[in-house]
C-alpha cells in the first residue's frame, strides 16, 4: 500500500468519530457478529460492474428502514431515505481485513467509516485515520477524509445500489426486487440493457463503475472537465448514444493535467487515446483512478482496450 492514506491527518480524530459507532458490531450489520448473521433488514447486493480494488474480494450489504423508498424520480442518482446503512467487506490475500459503512444520517447527511477486524476476527473498529499496508497486506484502509473524495463526488454518496448496477438476475438484492417489493418512488418497468455487443457492454460497464463515480454530471469533477462516464438510463439506445461515447471519443482533452495525448478516445488507436494511458498508469499523477488503487486491472484495461480497437 502507499496511497490509500492521503489526507489522513486532516481525518484525526477518535474511534468513532463523527456520530459513527466505535465497532462494526455496533451498526447493524450482523444480529451476531461472530456467527456472521446478519440482522433483521440487512440483504447482501452485488453490483453488475465491479469497481477495482487491486484484487481485493469483496461483500456488499444495504439496509433500508422499514417503510421507506428509495427516490427514484431522478433514475440516473437515486436518493435514499435518511436511515439506509450500506457495508462493504474486502478481503485479500485470504484475509478479512476491513468492513466499510455509510450512514445517512439526514438529507445529504452522510457518516463514513471504515472498520479495521481484529486478529481473532471477533469484531472490527473503527479506524478513522485509515491503515496503510494493513494486516501485513498491500491493502490500504481508507481515512474517513479518503472516503468522502470518491464518494462526495455522487449525488447522493451510494454508488453500487444503483439502477444499472442492480440491472441483473443474481441472488441478493435487485432491481427486481426493490420493485416487486414497492422500495422505488417511481419504478422502471425492469432491468436496464446496455447497447452493442459484449464488448461494448464490457467497456461502458467498466467505466461507469470504475470512473463515473466521479466523472458524472452531479460531480464537482464534471464542473472541471466535462465527461460523463456515468451511463444514463434515458441514453441506452445505442452505443453511440452513451455519454461515454459522446464525451469520449474524438473529443480533446481539456487543459488541466494534461498527458501526452491529444484525445480521450482515438477510435482503433488505444495508445493514442488518453483514458486508456491514465488507466495503464500507477504512480503518476496522471493516473486512474487517481487513488484507492495501486496496481492496474489487467481486465478491465484489456475491456476497454478492446472496445477502443473494434471503434
Amino acid at each position: 500500500g502507499g496511497g490509500g492514506a492521503a489526507g489522513a491527518a486532516g481525518a484525526a480524530g477518535a474511534a468513532g468519530a463523527g456520530g459513527s459507532p466505535a465497532l462494526l458490531s455496533e451498526t447493524g450489520l450482523y444480529q451476531d457478529i461472530v456467527a456472521g448473521t446478519l440482522a433483521a433488514g440487512v440483504e447482501e447486493y452485488h453490483p453488475r460492474f465491479a469497481l477495482w480494488s487491486d484484487g481485493a474480494t469483496k461483500k456488499r450489504w444495504l439496509y433500508l428502514p422499514p417503510g421507506t423508498k428509495i427516490d427514484t424520480s431522478d433514475m440516473d442518482f437515486w436518493v435514499y431515505p435518511v436511515g439506509t446503512k450500506a457495508w462493504k467487506e474486502f478481503t485479500r490475500d485470504g484475509k478479512r481485513i476491513e468492513t466499510r459503512l455509510l450512514q445517512k444520517t439526514g438529507a445529504g447527511q452522510w457518516i463514513m467509516m471504515a472498520y479495521l477486524w481484529k486478529d481473532d476476527q471477533s469484531d472490527a473498529a473503527a479506524v478513522p485515520i485509515g491503515v496503510q499496508n494493513a494486516k501485513g497486506t498491500a491493502h490500504d484502509v481508507p481515512s474517513t477524509a479518503d472516503c468522502d473524495k470518491c464518494h462526495g463526488q455522487m449525488a447522493d454518496r451510494l454508488l453500487g445500489p444503483t439502477a444499472i448496477q442492480l440491472s441483473h438476475q443474481e441472488s441478493g438484492l435487485n432491481l427486481s426486487k426493490l420493485i416487486a417489493d414497492s422500495r422505488l418512488t417511481n419504478p422502471p418497468s425492469g432491468d436496464f440493457s446496455l447497447p452493442g455487443n459484449a464488448t461494448d457492454q464490457a467497456a461502458l460497464g467498466y467505466m461507469h463503475a470504475n470512473c463515473g463515480l466521479c466523472h458524472n454530471n452531479k460531480s464537482f469533477v464534471y464542473s472541471l472537465i466535462s465527461m460523463r462516464l456515468w451511463l444514463s438510463t434515458s441514453a441506452l439506445g445505442s452505443v453511440t448514444d452513451t455519454y461515454t461515447y459522446k464525451t469520449t471519443v474524438n473529443q480533446t482533452l481539456s487543459a488541466s493535467n494534461p498527458t501526452t495525448s491529444t484525445y480521450r478516445i482515438v477510435p482503433g488507436d488505444p495508445a493514442a487515446s488518453d483514458v486508456h494511458l491514465r488507466m495503464s498508469e500507477r504512480g503518476t499523477l496522471t493516473q486512474m483512478p487517481p487513488l484507492g488503487t495501486e496496481d492496474v486491472d489487467a481486465t478491465g484495461l484489456a475491456a476497454v482496450t478492446q472496445w477502443i480497437q473494434s471503434l
